[in-house]
């Protein structure tokens, strides 16, 4: 919370500041200023001695019941508002601090200052801690809050980022190459039908308070998920877990699924230590504790602090700690003249005397995934007609989107994922036969709502005026990330724009139409959704990947076809590092690993 002298201070201010010049006495009574402070007067009088021990104000009571007393301000407005806001960055209450300049700066000038001040905050330093020792330390904002660290209900690509860095998983999934890599376990086996997965554990590896990792905690983690909760298909098929040996434990399915591995190497199968959820799961989740390379030290609403696990199986990460600050959304514009948007630097090593913005690094990939358009199919509306959905197909007009909205928007989107034709693929843009389709759709201009949410609202707005240009009544609803899954929401818009990041190629793309809540998902025409069951089952129980890829391509292209979701662009991930900070990399969800970046030269 700010200071409360500069609370009391900005009060007063705020009252009687605008018409005093600086150092000017002002006549106000003991009372007036009770009244400012929203207190008594014995409480005011309190405040006036301190406001004047801090050398704010200076003050001369006036003699006598009902004589005024002068006041005068003393300190700088901008000067005293910059310190301290910066005072709060530095405890880390990044959202107090923006809302201070916002509620009691004129103009934006106080706010230009602050935004330019955190070039010097954010990135990599090495800082002392009460002990006097260098702990490097990573500090970076995001415009986006961190949801949930409970596995089992995660959604978003950065909270599973972030549950990476807290749990682990039996194996791992290299996106890269395709290949299963050990984890938790060193070693696993299945039988000939896929149903029956072995896992052998390694020794000694420990939860970050200290216990060893047990099968029971695998057995706990699995079944847990299969309760009522968002990633419960992932054991949509379990049928049993059984620990067979002090560090083996065997995972019996009702039904093949050759890529079950995969399954298990998902943030959302993070394992858990079994008595620590059991004794106090709501604490827990606020402080959650995993095996990870990362330990968690706080989470509030203003930044999430991790530190290194120095006994990490795989190795102790170079970082000590990581700091990300949870930025307000809207300022997420500011840092455009700013050097902190998605970057690292050393603040130690770069010569603030000399620009070498020519030598960062920049680190640049398409995003494996797309934003899109579901089109809720269970709600009656336009959005039934098919002609309606390929009307708004053909008139969108993507490359006219990707260059007016620019910035990370990169290529029109015929799927969920890239490829390399990707950026050589003529789009589909017809606008007369999507006034012809409209017309005989019977669409007599009927409001369509289109919900999103976060930084998609300037795509959506892009896309409100273009229907305008076609006659189509389209709305807007836009929704944060707290409320955009509310029960009252998804049911009841005509469609939803929102990204999908494909971490884990085949699970995620399954996760779109299995997963509870899931937007697409929860848009599916019941029939269109049990059908698409039927296919990610056959294409589970087969060992062929060519055969599982052309399953689940065939109902991408149903669902492109049949106009069920509208795909629109894809994007690309950027970050600029310094050339003394080295291992930054952009991971599957377009996050960096914290644990491979080290400082070249630290001390």
């Amino acid at each position: 919370m700010m200071h409360n002298s500069a609370e009391k201070y900005l009060m007063l201010l705020n009252k009687w500041g605008i018409n005093a010049e600086s150092r000017a006495e002002i006549e106000v009574s003991a009372d007036e200023v009770a009244s400012a402070l929203f207190c008594t007067p014995r409480n005011a009088k309190i405040i006036i001695r301190k406001l004047v021990d801090e050398g704010l104000i200076s003050w001369h009571p006036g003699r006598g019941r009902g004589n005024v007393s002068r006041l005068a301000f003393l300190g700088d407005k901008n000067e005293l508002l910059m310190n301290w806001a910066q005072e709060m960055a530095r405890k880390g209450e990044y959202k107090q601090a923006f809302e201070l300049l916002r509620s009691n700066s004129d103009g934006t000038m106080a706010t230009d200052r602050f935004v330019h001040w955190l070039n010097d905050h954010f990135g990599y330093q090495a800082e002392h801690t009460n002990g006097n020792h260098s702990a490097d330390t990573l500090r970076f904002p995001v415009y986006m809050p961190l949801l949930t660290t409970d596995p089992s209900r995660v959604y978003c690509a950065f909270d599973s980022h972030v549950i990476r860095q807290v749990f682990d998983r039996l194996v791992e999934y290299d996106h890269y190459t395709g290949n299963i890599l050990p984890g938790l376990a060193h070693a696993w086996e299945s039988n000939l039908e896929a149903t029956e997965w072995t896992f052998h554990l390694r020794k000694g590896i420990r939860f970050h308070h200290g216990r060893e990792l047990r099968p029971e905690d695998v057995k706990f983690t699995l079944e847990r998920v299969r309760d009522d909760t968002p990633q419960k298909w992932l054991t949509r098929e379990l049928l049993r877990v059984d620990c067979i040996s002090p560090r083996s434990v065997r995972i019996v399915l009702n039904r093949p699924n050759h890529i079950f591995l995969r399954y298990v190497g998902t943030a959302g199968l993070s394992i858990l230590p079994q008595e620590l959820v059991q004794a106090d799961e709501a604490a827990f989740w606020h402080k959650p504790i995993g095996t990870g390379p990362f330990r968690f030290i706080q989470w509030t609403q203003d930044c999430c602090e991790l530190a290194a696990n120095p006994d990490y199986y795989s190795g102790r990460a170079h970082l000590d700690r990581v700091i990300i600050a949870f930025m307000p959304e809207e300022t997420a514009k500011l840092s455009k003249g700013a050097h902190w948007q998605q970057l690292v630097h050393n603040q130690n090593q770069m010569d603030q005397s000399e620009s070498d913005s020519d030598r960062w690094n920049k680190l640049e990939s398409l995003c494996r995934g797309c934003m899109m358009i579901s089109w809720n199919m269970k709600k009656q509306g336009p959005q039934q007609a098919y002609g309606f959905r390929r009307a708004f197909e053909l008139m969108l007009n993507r490359k006219q989107l990707i260059e007016d909205l620019g910035e990370e928007r990169m290529y029109p989107a015929r799927g969920f994922r890239p490829t390399e034709l990707t950026p050589h693929m003529e789009e589909e843009s017809d606008a007369d036969e999507a006034k012809r389709l409209l017309a005989e759709s019977g669409y007599v201009g009927e409001e369509i709502i289109l919900c999103t949410y976060g930084s998609n609202e300037t795509d959506a707005r892009w896309i409100e005026r273009r229907c305008a240009e076609f006659g189509i009544n389209l709305k807007v609803q836009t929704e944060t990330y707290f409320t955009v899954r509310k029960p009252r929401v998804v049911p009841n818009v005509d469609g939803i724009l929102f990204n999908v990041i494909f971490a884990v190629d085949e699970v995620c793309e399954i996760e779109n139409y299995e997963q509870s809540g899931n937007f697409l998902r929860e848009h599916l025409h019941p029939r269109m959704h049990q059908w698409i069951l039927e296919q990610i089952d056959l294409s589970l129980a087969s060992r062929d990947p060519q055969f599982r890829r052309r399953v689940l391509d065939g109902i991408e292209d149903r669902l492109r076809e049949e106009s069920h979701v509208c795909f629109l662009l894809h994007k690309k991930q950027s970050t600029f590092s310094h050339p003394s900070v080295k291992g930054v990399g952009l991971n599957s969800l377009g996050w960096m690993d914290f644990k491979e970046i080290w400082l070249q030269n630290a001390q």
